[in-house]
């Protein structure tokens, strides 16, 4: 029996040396493993190899009141909380710091943000502090303004909710969701905004512009459109009900041949991210003038929302003109599919995993986008044991299937051995 396990933080200080006496295999793929002195000894005893960005070896359990959290998304400090003396901490995502954190922040005995620090600026000036470590960007706003959704709309109920002389604060951008939105009595308010984008309506402008931060990148929308502020968007019938005919889309946009008639629905599009759609679709998308950043044109055949997809040489060569790969746990390609072929007839976006052999790896590449991994179970890694032991030796090793029956996998945030 052969076990894996793929996390973002494995914590083995608790290890049950029992629970795996009966594996032959056991490999961890994670960005953080802790360990401690008894766990180091079984990891050694037993057939584990280990890949991990980091490893924390300080034994937490020796000091009495260290407390270890580990948080995915978004974590709030704030004056009030109540922080035991050496607490640890690691968040994976954006970490909000609010005003007047200062003396909450020195109760941590190590604070790692792999993403995002936001923060007053008088909190920014600080950083780091000892025991922070930022593995990506601090992002700072003014003391005294108001924290908002990262990506913020703006009503017709805004300028009516809104205290006098406030200021507000966008990390992202502000759109200006509402035709209906009255600037006049934001401008009597004395509202203002700081963000990174503004998207303000045409009639809006010469108002409204004088409200954001001088920094802000300014885009100019029209005013008949709907603003679809969304990541991931499928444009079908209902997509049409819900958001009209004319559409100003913040995001990735899917149109597949089925949908072709919501799409004659559409008058104006702008979409400012990627387009993925069929060949029957792009006239359509040409006489309404359609703008966006990217455009993909599927090839032929379109397999997607699969748990598993496999794709041989026969099915790659008869598709006329291709195949389109989309929104697949695991994308399975056999061995004997020409890396040449690959390039002509295949398109893959937005799959977790594309098993492929070292030959194929770098075709793979070149038509995919938004793939988490690509490439056989081998890995050019460090294996065997990683504390302590001598110089270990690089080398691709093929990597077993961790879909044959007798092989578990587990897939987790923070998995605990």
């Amino acid at each position: 029996m052969k076990l894996r396990i793929n996390c973002h933080t494995c914590d083995a200080r608790k290890i049950n040396e029992s629970n795996y006496l009966d594996y032959e295999q056991i490999r961890i793929y994670a960005q953080e493993l802790l360990v401690d002195d008894r766990s180091k000894e079984i990891l050694n005893r037993l057939p584990f190899s280990i890949k991990a960005e980091e490893v924390r070896s300080k034994d937490l359990s020796e000091e009495p009141g260290i407390k270890a959290l580990n948080v995915k998304g978004v974590y709030e400090i704030t004056p009030e909380q109540v922080v035991p003396q050496g607490t640890a901490l690691t968040v994976t995502g954006l970490c909000k710091l609010s005003p007047d954190t200062e003396e909450v922040l020195r109760r941590y005995s190590c604070l790692i943000v792999n993403g995002v620090i936001l923060c007053p600026k008088s909190i920014a000036v600080l950083l780091p502090l000892p025991g922070v470590t930022v593995n990506g960007m601090i992002k700072s706003y003014p003391d005294d303004y108001i924290l908002m959704e990262n990506r913020y709309g703006l009503d017709k109920f805004f300028p009516l909710r809104a205290p006098e002389n406030t200021g507000y604060f966008a990390a992202f951008y502000i759109y200006d969701a509402d035709s209906e939105t009255d600037f006049d009595e934001l401008i009597r308010k004395n509202i203002k905004f700081s963000t990174e984008k503004a998207y303000i309506r045409k009639s809006h402008l010469q108002k409204a512009i004088s409200l954001f931060n001088i920094e802000a990148s300014i885009v100019e929308i029209p005013d008949n459109c709907t603003v679809i502020a969304s990541e991931q968007n499928e444009i079908d019938e209902q997509f049409v009900n819900n958001y009209g005919t004319d559409l100003y889309i913040i995001g990735d946009v899917h149109i597949s041949g089925a949908n072709k008639n919501a799409l004659n629905r559409i008058t104006s599009l702008v979409v400012e991210g990627e387009i993925t759609t069929q060949e029957q679709c792009v006239q359509r998308l040409n006489e309404i003038g359609a703008r966006y950043r990217k455009i993909t044109v599927a090839k032929g055949i379109v397999m997607e929302d699969m748990a598993i997809a496999s794709l041989d040489r026969a099915t790659l060569e008869k598709a006329d003109p291709g195949i389109l790969v989309r929104d697949c746990a695991l994308l399975k390609i056999d061995k004997n599919v020409p890396a040449e072929l690959i390039r002509e007839k295949l398109t893959v976006r937005d799959c977790a995993k594309i098993s492929c052999s070292y030959e194929q790896k770098a075709a793979v590449s070149s038509v995919s986008r938004d793939v988490a991994f690509i490439g056989s179970g081998g890995i050019r890694s460090m294996l065997g044991t990683i504390f302590g032991s001598d110089t270990p030796t690089l080398e691709y090793q093929q990597e077993p299937s961790m879909y044959i029956e007798d092989s578990k996998s587990i897939n987790a945030e923070y998995y605990e051995l």
